[in-house]
């Protein structure tokens, strides 16, 4: 008996997943970002700032060779005093990058991605702070930038828009436009179809 059998279709490379909805690839990200910072607010006050707050403010610290009160959180740079809060942790802007690496990280497993993605997302995060406290000080003498929270927003959009535009452009744009998200589960589909396809080509 002659059997024909059909070349399939080729299949997503190895540690990748094309993205066939991304409307909801999209929504799935933004309640992912959505939950993480509930989890984040949820947090005491000593937790934010031991984890977020005191790190990026030690960076800057070290950046201008400053006096640096962990206990306050401030950092004291000739005249000016800056005190970092809870609303300057950058725990949104961190929710934001652990979203978007959590679903765009080349790792195929994903018990391996998710504390990846975690700990990028943190050190994002935190050096993006540092580097929006070091351009507060230095405006600082241009405008009065450590007493104006317009002045704090500017320089926050200023830092993590830009830095979240290459995380997207480094994962997303320059990757394909292919993601690992679902890769296990997505596999065990294609495989079936494969095997559903070629037992009906034997029948």
């Amino acid at each position: 008996m002659l059997v024909l059998r059909l070349p399939l279709p080729p299949r997503p490379g190895k540690g990748e997943v094309e993205i066939r909805k991304p409307g909801l690839l999209a929504l799935c990200a933004v309640a992912v970002a959505l939950g993480v910072k509930l989890a984040v607010d949820a947090l005491p006050d000593a937790a934010v700032a031991f984890g977020f707050m005191r790190p990026a403010a030690r960076l800057a610290a070290l950046y201008w060779n400053a006096d640096f009160d962990a206990a306050q959180v401030a950092i004291r740079v000739a005249d000016v005093t800056l005190v970092v809060v809870r609303a300057c942790s950058a725990t949104d802007f961190f929710s934001m990058v652990f979203a978007l690496l959590a679903f765009a990280m080349p790792i195929r497993s994903l018990a391996l991605r998710v504390p990846a993605s975690l700990a990028m997302a943190w050190f994002v995060a935190v050096t993006a702070n540092a580097v929006r406290l070091v351009l507060l000080v230095y405006m600082d003498g241009f405008l009065p930038a450590v007493r104006v929270p317009a002045v704090h927003m500017s320089v926050g959009i200023a830092v993590f828009l830009p830095a979240f535009a290459m995380l997207w452009y480094t994962f997303v744009a320059g990757a394909g436009c292919k993601r690992p998200l679902g890769q296990n589960l997505q596999d065990q589909q294609d495989l079936r179809k494969d095997r559903s396809h070629g037992n009906a080509l034997d029948r």
